[in-house]
């Protein structure tokens, strides 16, 4: 099966490379020499569950003890933190080292905002082939020069209700099925459809972050290969958005809304739908909320030209181009995300790492739905979509949702969107 090749927006398959785009600042900084003295960073993140945020203390703590020359005052954001830290970096207010997701990465580094991370990398021994090439270019300008580690990321799989699966008399799905193989589940799987004590196959939503997987595996791509038009509208597209309509058109298929939940993750504890196509950060919730269900995740199915795809979900430690202190700085980063910090993030069930090394962990053995999802990162392409992203991904839902709800022509709806998006690619 391939389950390779190259998808853009963004895709990166095989050795890590430039990023197409996000352009470099300029410069050709050199590491600066070891921390002598004590110094303290401020460092920034958002804040999360209080498990996790308990964690990230734990492991400053930890790097405290091990570093004691260096200090960290961290400051957990709470509320919109895109918001909150444009602003902040639009003032040069910045932490000496922060959270950075794909959406912030290339405005960040093309306007010099964020250290240059690679003189430090190569002193220190770490390469980008220690990581897989859709989670470390969304963080990597044109000429490879990286500006964050990513300290964590999530891919999609199908999670599925185990007893309704064995009430249909359906086997566990395996690593090898298929498009097809979804929608005859979905279709036993449904139970009293538009009934108000209706169970569906499945419940999708009408937007482009779960629809990508499939265009993707269809060997389509958002963008072209320099991300300067448009080419989800080719044929690959329009029989992907068809495949993922035919749920809707067959009554097997629903919005989460349809069924009173608020999310998928939410319909499919409540029993409302039979499977979901939902990634790592559904699992806590679970666990949380419907302790007693028992459920289990397959990879995503395999399309009609015999691949697979999937998306990666992933954030980065940075740090800030004028921090005083930039090795102090590195040193943080390398370490919140190194093989200790990262597996014990994988051990408390919160994300999967994001480095090669912890393939084997031993947390996989005893636990291998998150094995399902860590096995995604070989054919999985980055969840970002230049510049632009906002705007693509605006429009590209749009087109989704005018199909699925509105009954429009997948081509028709697909086009439209295509020219939405180069117009605003190439006027800005």
């Amino acid at each position: 099966m391939d389950t390779g090749g190259v998808h853009h927006g963004v895709s990166w398959k095989g050795r890590a490379s430039g990023n197409p785009y996000i352009s470099c600042p300029g410069g050709s900084p050199t590491a600066q020499a070891p921390v002598s003295g004590t110094v303290t960073l401020t460092a920034a993140g958002w804040s999360s569950t209080p498990a996790e945020d308990a964690l990230v203390q734990k492991n400053l703590q930890s790097f405290e003890a091990s570093h004691p020359n260096i200090k960290v005052r961290w400051s957990p954001i709470t509320g919109d933190y895109l918001t909150k830290m444009r602003a902040n970096v639009a003032s040069n207010i910045m932490p000496d080292v922060f959270y950075v997701q794909p959406l912030m990465s290339g405005p960040y580094i093309s306007s010099g905002k964020l250290l240059d991370l690679s003189p430090y990398m190569a002193r220190s021994g770490v390469k980008t082939s220690d990581y897989y090439p859709a989670l470390i270019n969304p963080f990597t300008c044109t000429s490879g020069q990286v500006y964050g580690l990513p300290k964590d990321w999530n891919s999609l799989g199908i999670f599925y209700n185990k007893q309704m699966l064995k009430g249909a008399g359906l086997p566990t799905p395996t690593a090898s099925w298929t498009w097809s193989d979804l929608q005859r589940y979905a279709q036993k799987l449904t139970r009293n459809p538009s009934q108000s004590d209706s169970t569906y196959g499945i419940t999708l939503t009408a937007d482009a972050a779960r629809w990508n997987a499939f265009l993707l595996a269809n060997g389509g791509s958002v963008l072209n290969k320099d991300g300067t038009r448009a080419a989800f509208n080719d044929d690959a597209g329009v029989k992907a958005l068809e495949y993922y309509d035919s749920f809707f058109k067959q009554n097997t298929g629903v919005l989460p809304t349809t069924v009173g939940a608020s999310y998928s993750g939410d319909a499919f504890g409540k029993g409302r739908a039979a499977m979901v196509i939902e990634g790592g950060w559904l699992i806590p919730y679970l666990r949380s909320t419907y302790a007693n269900m028992q459920y289990a995740i397959a990879p995503l199915p395999v399309s009609p030209i015999n691949r697979r795809g999937n998306l990666a979900f992933t954030n980065a430690w940075s740090a800030s181009a004028s921090t005083k202190y930039p090795a102090a700085a590195w040193e943080l980063i390398r370490y919140m995300t190194g093989p200790s910090v990262q597996e014990s993030q994988l051990n408390a069930g919160f994300a999967l790492p994001t480095l090669k090394s912890l393939a084997n962990a031993p947390y996989f053995a005893s636990h291998p739905d998150f094995k399902v999802l860590f096995d995604a990162a070989s054919y999985s392409t980055a969840d970002y979509y230049g510049p632009q992203d906002t705007t693509i991904r605006t429009d590209l839902s749009n087109a989704i949702d005018a199909v699925v709800l509105n009954r429009q022509d997948a081509q028709a709806a697909l086009n439209d969107a295509a020219s939405r998006i180069d117009d605003k690619l190439q006027n800005g």
